[in-house]
């Protein structure tokens, strides 16, 4: 197995776990706080990495990169102040996750064929499966 695969696939388990634990604390504190309390956790986290492992700031980043990653940080925000709110308003965990993760597919997908990526059958035939299932998951769920 690739590292590249090894990470992708920590990380998607690692938001798979987001999710869930994001579902069961949206009831449990306000959403600007819960924000607050993940973002902050992360930012705390990075800081102790770049300490630790000695990275050098002014050669690690670019001011276009600076620029992208802040959009992220925006993008970040709303991933998780939006679905705090759903959850707290009864989002099931089994339709919202499934539903951000069809958004996280078509988005890149959509952008990535604009920004001259290939487009093959069975990239387009997996897309609409995904697409289909969520949009089965959220119509017929009770």
């Amino acid at each position: 197995m690739s590292r590249s695969l090894l990470f992708i696939l920590v990380a998607a388990g690692a938001a798979g776990m987001w999710s869930v634990l994001l579902s069961r604390a949206s009831k449990l504190l306000h959403p600007i706080v819960g924000t607050g309390l993940i973002e902050g956790t992360a930012l705390t986290l990075v800081i102790i990495l770049i300490i630790r492992q000695r990275v050098d700031l002014t050669t690690s980043l670019t001011p276009l990169g600076a620029l992208l990653l802040v959009l992220c940080g925006l993008c970040v925000f709303s991933v998780d102040y939006f679905s705090l709110r759903a959850y707290e308003m009864g989002m099931e965990v089994s339709i919202g996750a499934p539903t951000i993760a069809a958004g996280a597919i078509l988005v890149p997908t959509v952008v990535g064929v604009a920004l001259g990526e290939g487009v093959s059958v069975p990239k387009v035939v997996g897309i609409a499966l995904i697409g289909t299932g969520v949009f089965l998951l959220a119509r017929f769920s009770v």
